[in-house]
């Protein structure tokens, strides 16, 4: 693996364990300039896709931990990639982005539990990073 790999695992290993970032790495601005990540514009992680070094309404849960997501797409993706550290069942929290109404995403060792959420992505994929902030 080369520098810029292990850069990006040692910061999903951190959010997966932790649910926060690790301390900078002199690699991020190349890992930013790799979309890779997201700097602020002070230097400051702010995403490491899927997880969010800021709360958003994006909220996964399992028993009293907590990662935040930056998308409702990053969301399911967080689920995924925390899966085989948890025992607790995981729980997907956000709104719609029309209506406000709740949504809640619950997923055990059995999968999905049965649910009437629907994600629909407003933006076209083509067009995430010309503001992956907004998006």
């Amino acid at each position: 693996m080369n520098g810029l790999a292990e850069e990006r695992v040692r910061i999903h290993r951190a959010f997966v364990e932790t649910g926060l970032p690790p301390e900078p790495g002199p690699l991020w601005p190349a890992l930013a300039e790799a979309k890779w990540i997201v700097l602020d514009d002070a230097g400051r992680l702010r995403m490491a896709h899927p997880f969010s070094a800021v709360e958003t309404d994006f909220v996964v849960t399992a028993g009293t931990r907590r990662w935040f997501a930056n998308c409702a797409w990053d969301g399911l993706t967080v689920m995924a990639m925390v899966r085989p550290e948890v025992t607790a069942p995981l729980v997907f929290d956000t709104h719609c982005g029309a209506s406000g109404q709740p949504m809640h995403i619950e997923v055990n060792g059995d999968g999905p539990a049965p649910s009437e959420a629907r994600l629909h992505f407003a933006v076209p994929i083509r067009d995430w990073w010309k503001d992956i902030a907004f998006t």
